[in-house]
């Protein structure tokens, strides 16, 4: 495997040498510099995946030189961690200011570390994929235009799909930075609060804030790689007979955390005989979206019910809240987003989710049948029909 190329920029050859020994992995290949000016040469002659830097040094201090790589095409997309021994909020803030990514402080706790570094890798290496698949969308609509310019036939048709590739493309990065923004908030405000945590227990309460923000991040970005997968055709599925009970009840625990949180009570009403045809992996995601906008839309102590039925040869799954109800734009659009025009986008979308685009792609797939109610009491239900395996 390709080693990730970390930059560690400190004017402390001893602080290098702690770092090097806590990178120590054989899956990264570490170079050093000693000052600013130094670093800059090397991001400008070799590519690097990570940059570790040190907030003081002489001549030219960190955040000069974060701004510089910030300003410059080949460098601004380097995420950048701050080693700093300063724990103050203006000096966060000014660091997320010029661009950086993190912050450690010093002496540096190793686990942290390690984490920090793993988790930025992680979203570089999976930013680097969405770059990769824009690229593909732009010579898909590339191609098109090529097709259309050698023949004028269908040209009206044809133009209409050339337009709806270029706005889905637009919209898949629109959500991307949409989804985006909510946890890297979390990150930098809780980062900020660890400066009154330092040396008291909360400090651990803290820092699985930190991480919590960070799996969602990841989280969003998974989801957004799904979504153009299934989009563009690049999923493979494998039709297997799923247990539906065993995979809402596996899906629940996963929910665990945020079901403890709203202080909602899920209930299963589900035979464990009921077995359907399709992807694993596939309606294992649909259901976690669909339980997940339940629970987080339900009022708190209220109850989520998640059932199923039989009708002939499908089996009908359905998830129910007594949370608030779609709109009308959302009854007919939220498993629709992409297809809408500019003009028909609704702002006042009350329970729209990513999340909900992708149930709707993943069952489109298996060719079963969607359903959004909003319940005359009250509440929405959800519902599938799924073939019997």
């Amino acid at each position: 495997m390709k080693k990730h190329q970390i930059l560690i920029v400190d004017d402390i050859p001893d602080n290098i040498k702690v770092l090097q020994s806590i990178l120590s992995d054989s899956s990264y290949e570490i170079t050093s510099a000693l000052s600013g000016k130094d670093a800059i040469s090397l991001c400008v002659a070799k590519s690097f995946d990570l940059v570790l830097l040190d907030i003081m040094m002489p001549e030219m201090d960190g955040y000069e030189v974060c701004e510089y790589l910030k300003s410059k095409e080949k460098t601004k997309d380097i995420p950048v961690i701050f080693l700093t021994a300063r724990v103050d909020e203006e000096a966060i803030i000014k660091g997320f200011e010029t661009g950086a990514q993190d912050y450690v402080t010093k002496p540096f706790n190793p686990q942290e570390l390690v984490s920090r570094v793993n988790t930025h890798l992680d979203l570089q290496h999976k930013s680097q994929k969405l770059k990769l698949m824009n690229l593909e969308l732009e010579e898909r609509v590339a191609a098109r235009t090529m097709e259309l310019e050698e023949s004028n036939r269908g040209l009206a048709h044809a133009n209409h799909q050339l337009s709806t590739l270029e706005d889905a493309k637009n919209d898949f990065l629109s959500l991307m930075s949409t989804e985006l923004r909510e946890p890297l908030n979390g990150i930098v405000g809780f980062a900020e609060m660890l400066e009154y945590s330092i040396k008291n227990k909360t400090n651990l309460k803290y820092v699985r804030f930190i991480i919590q923000a960070c799996e969602k991040l990841i989280g969003v970005s998974d989801m957004a790689l799904l979504l153009s997968a299934l989009r563009f055709d690049r999923y493979e599925m494998k039709l297997l007979g799923i247990s539906v009970h065993d995979t809402v009840k596996e899906t629940i625990e996963k929910l665990r955390p945020l079901i403890s949180d709203r202080k909602v009570k899920v209930k299963v009403d589900i035979p464990k005989n009921y077995i359907i045809k399709g992807d694993q992996k596939l309606f294992g995601i649909s259901m976690e979206k669909v339980i997940e906008n339940a629970v987080t839309n339900a009022p708190p102590r209220s109850e989520v019910f998640v059932g199923a039925s039989l009708e002939g040869s499908a089996v009908k799954v359905f998830v129910q809240d007594l949370g608030v109800q779609f709109s009308p734009a959302e009854v007919n659009y939220t498993f629709h987003f992409f297809e809408l025009n500019k003009e028909e986008r609704r702002e006042d979308f009350n329970r729209f989710t990513a999340g909900l685009v992708v149930v709707k792609l993943v069952m489109d797939l298996h060719k079963a049948k969607v359903d959004v109610d909003n319940l005359t009491d009250g509440g929405v239900r959800v519902s599938f029909l799924l073939p019997e395996y």
